[in-house]
Parts: C-alpha cells; structure tokens; sequence
C-alpha cells in the first residue's frame, strides 16, 4: 500500500529568531511530517484549511492536553554545542538554537528522533546527503557546519537565520507584492538550480523552508534531499510519498521518477501562494489535494488576484503543468518568465506610487448652478502645478510635487537639505539600502542622494528593481570633481561635493528636474 509521509498545511517552520521560538514554544507535533524543522501552533496542524488560507482556529482536544514537560537538553552541550532554546520539531527531529563552545557562534542544531537515528540504514544515508549538501555553496542555501553521530545522538548543525520563514510572513500579510515574490522566487531558484547542477532534488520546497532577513532569502532544510545520481539511496523507502501536500508535483504522488523539474512545480506553487495568499489547490482534506494536483487545472493567478498580469496565468500554468516535460527546465527560467511579464505589464498599482495623489479638487459649482451672467470658455485645461496642491516649489512629473530621498546621509547634510528644499521638495530620509528600496517602490523619489561609502550597495538596489530603476541618483564625496567612469563605476547619475550650501543643491535639482523646477 502507498504509505504517505505528508505535512498538510506545510507549516513546519526552519530555524529561525528566538521570538518565533517563543511563539512556538508550546507547538507540539500531532504527527509523523516530513519536515526537519519547527511546526507552527499545534492547533493550526489540526484546524482544516479554510479556502486555502492559513487557519487559526484552536483544537478543543488540543487544549485539554497537558503541557509539555521541559526539555531535557536545554543548557546541555551536544557535539561542541551548547543548547540554549528549542525553536520547534518535525517528523524528523528537534531543532535548536545553539551556540559553538570555542568559536563562539550561533547555529542551528537539529537533533534527529532517535526512532530514526537508531536504524543503521538511515544513519549512513543521513550522513552521506548531509555531506553532499554541505558541499553546496551558494549565498542563498543555509550553509551546513557540522553533522555526525555523538553519545547516540544524530545531529546536524547549521547557519543560524534570524528573522522568520516565509510561511510565517504569509501568515502574518497573508499576500505579498509581485516583485517582492520575484525577489524572493529568484534566490529560492537560483539556490535550487545549484542543487540540481551538484544531482540534489530538494523535494520539500515550501514556505515554511524559506527563512527571510531581510532581503535576503535562504532555502533550508535538505532533509528529504534525493541524489539524481542514485536513486534508489535516499531518506525515504518504496513506496512513500514524500513531501508537503499543497506543494507536492504529480510526479512525486504517483511513484514517477523524479527530477529537478519536481522542485520547479514546487517553487510555482510558492510563487503562487505568496502571490494570492492561499495555496493552489484548497481542499477540504489531503486525499483531494492530491487529487487536484494529479488532475485538476492549475488555477488562473488573475482570477485569485485581480490586477496581475493575465500573462502570468500563462507562465504559472506552464510551470504547474501535470506533465514534466511541458514544465521550465529550470527555476531560472520560471522567475525570468514571470519577470518578463511584470516588467511588461508596467507599475502594478500595489508596488508603485501611482496616483498616490488625488487630482485638484477644482472649483465647486454651486447647487442652484452658475450665474447666467458667467463667462463660460472652453479649451484645453492648463496643466496642474503645485501651487494646485497648495504645495510651492519643485515640480515632479506630472506637476506633481517633486520627492527627494536621503539614503543614509549624515545629519549635517540632511539640515542642509531640509534648509534648502524643505519648504519646496517632499524629503523623505531612509537608512540602509533595504530601507532605501522599500520607500523608493512606495513612493518613487524624483531624485536619491547618497554618501561615496553607500552608493554601489542603494544603486545596485535601485537599478535592479523594475519600479526604481529609473531613479536618478546624486552622489555625495568631499571631491570636488568626480570623474563619468566614478559615476558609472557607482552607479550615480551626477555627483555633489561635500559639504554643500542650501544654493548648490538648489541649482543641482534645477539641473536634473528642469529650469524654472525651484520656485
């Protein structure tokens, strides 16, 4: 018979902050899953899934168990580590936030169930995968430091993530915008890609293995890893279906061989949900899920979320296609694909600063009407300028009110700046070039002035997003001529000496924005 090994709602989470240890802290398996790392809330396993969304609702029965005794190994040193915090478990083992003895580094400790550990088989397969995933390294796979076997005990160790996993953050915002998906979709698949080139499939792809910092996104969690090369020598035995249900490629539930075009169905149905805030195939139980997966359409991301791209039902149905032949070959081309589409499809009304300001509100016309005496002219209207805002000074595109952004500038130069522009520019002010990035998709600045030291980190930034890439950028350096190969070797559109006078910056933004643009 088919033994199925799945997690249902995928919610085993990856090493992660001590605050999302907290908050798990009571979370229980109810079951066998096949995740390595940390379940959510017990009660959120055992809710079923209503319209594909992340359930909330508590068990009853699960509120009348006892509560978890302490946990022994808390405070206990295991392999040179010692074990400060548990941040969860799964159907694999117990992960914990650890400390190494002598380097003084924080790590991820997944200590294996000893049910598992104690069969040879699975002890010599766990460590020749651990091996092979070590031997990846890319920036966006959490870097394994350690694994092996010590008092009886199968551990793993690696890079410890700060932050939270992506199903956590789709718990919390329930649905993100598009570019921050692709953002997120390019590192998870140019991490999986390099797997599949070392003859890793991961298996398991899914929210919940996707630990965020920031901008920066890491895939985990290789426990369910396959060898391309070796088919027959994995973690799992004949017969099991392996993996997360709403994540799972037809191929993995009907015994077909698998290969790297499995993770790609996987990273779809991620891409997906993080898209519309619920995962494709929402059923009432496992078995339909399945089911749907096996024979059902994949669902038109336009209808979930109106607004996207209708191209994008194209890209997804192709990477969802039951058949593996007919998929992306690799994860590169799915995120290129739906990149394609959204930069062709222009700033979508969630990622930009469109119309972000009203129209002039213009004369009110009495109820009774105008006076018969009144002079009606017709003709083009005259362009809005800011004085129809009740706003003076530089004018945007549009007429609107131009918008400056200090990127990480000191705060000599942001008085002056405020000093000279203040009354006439919008001055918004962002640290990091993450911060940076953030205001600039919501609020599209005319003009970025950045100090030398932070240039190339705001300009890459900026100029590989779609929405701001088109941001101009002045650079700010005590030099009094800044050469065109520094500009373009930084990424800056001009340059302003430090320091500089309220009178130079405001002949700077004439420059860029237009004679007669400085009130």
């Amino acid at each position: 018979p088919l033994r199925l090994r799945l997690d249902p709602l995928g919610t085993d989470a990856a090493p992660a902050s001590a605050s999302r240890a907290r908050s798990r802290a009571a979370a229980a398996a109810s079951g066998p899953a096949t995740s390595t790392h940390a379940p959510a809330s017990t009660a959120a396993r055992s809710a079923r899934v209503a319209g594909g969304r992340w359930p909330g609702a508590p068990s009853s029965i699960i509120g009348m168990m006892p509560d978890q005794p302490p946990d022994p190994r808390l405070g206990s040193v295991v392999a040179g580590y010692r074990i400060d915090s548990r941040i969860g478990r799964g159907g694999m083992g117990v992960v914990y936030r650890a400390e190494h003895q002598t380097l003084r580094r924080q790590a991820a400790v997944k200590i294996i169930a000893p049910e598992l550990a104690e069969n040879p088989d699975f002890r010599e397969r766990f460590l020749r995968e651990a091996r092979i995933a070590a031997a990846l390294d890319h920036p966006s796979v959490v870097t394994i430091y350690d694994a092996g076997e010590v008092d009886g005990l199968l551990y793993i160790a690696m890079q410890y993530v700060p932050g939270n996993d992506l199903s956590q953050i789709l718990r919390d915002e329930g649905r993100l915008g598009p570019y921050r998906v692709l953002d997120i979709g390019r590192q998870v698949g140019a991490a999986l890609d390099a797997a599949h080139r070392a003859g890793l499939i991961h298996r398991d792809v899914k929210p919940a293995n996707v630990l965020i910092d920031g901008r920066l996104a890491f895939l985990t969690d290789f426990g369910l890893t396959k060898e391309r090369a070796a088919a027959g020598a994995t973690l799992t035995r004949v017969g099991e279906v392996v993996g997360t249900t709403h994540y799972l490629a037809p191929e993995q539930i009907d015994g077909r061989e698998v290969d790297a075009r499995a993770d790609v169905y996987a990273l779809a149905c991620v891409v997906f949900h993080c898209l519309t805030g619920e995962v494709p195939f929402p059923r009432d139980n496992d078995m339909s899920v399945l089911y749907a997966h096996l024979h059902d359409e994949p669902p038109r991301l336009s209808e979930r979320r109106p607004g996207l791209p209708e191209d994008l039902d194209a890209v997804l149905a192709k990477a969802l296609d039951k058949d593996p032949d007919r998929r992306f070959a690799t994860c590169d081309e799915l995120i290129t694909a739906a990149r394609v589409v959204v930069d062709a499809a222009g700033p979508l009304a969630e990622s930009s600063s469109a119309g972000r300001r009203p129209p002039p509100a213009g004369r009110r016309v009495p109820e009774q009407g105008d006076s018969a005496s009144m002079v009606t002219q017709t003709g083009m209207a005259a362009p809005a300028t800011p004085a129809d805002y009740g706003i003076p000074g530089v004018m945007g595109p549009g007429g609107r009110r131009a918008i400056v952004l200090l990127a990480g500038v000191d705060a000599n130069a942001s008085a002056v700046t405020r000093v000279a522009i203040g009354q006439r520019c919008e001055v918004l002010e962002a640290s990091t070039s993450e911060e940076v990035l953030q205001v600039a998709r919501e609020r599209r600045p005319d003009v970025v002035l950045v100090p030398a030291e932070s240039a190339a980190a705001v300009s890459s930034a900026l100029k590989g997003d779609a929405v701001t890439r088109d941001t101009r950028i002045v650079l700010l350096e005590p030099s009094r001529e800044t050469s065109r190969r520094r500009l373009a070797a930084l990424g800056a559109d001009d340059a302003l000496a430090l320091p500089f006078s309220p009178l130079q910056l405001q002949v700077k933004l004439r420059r860029m924005l237009g004679s007669g643009s400085v009130a």
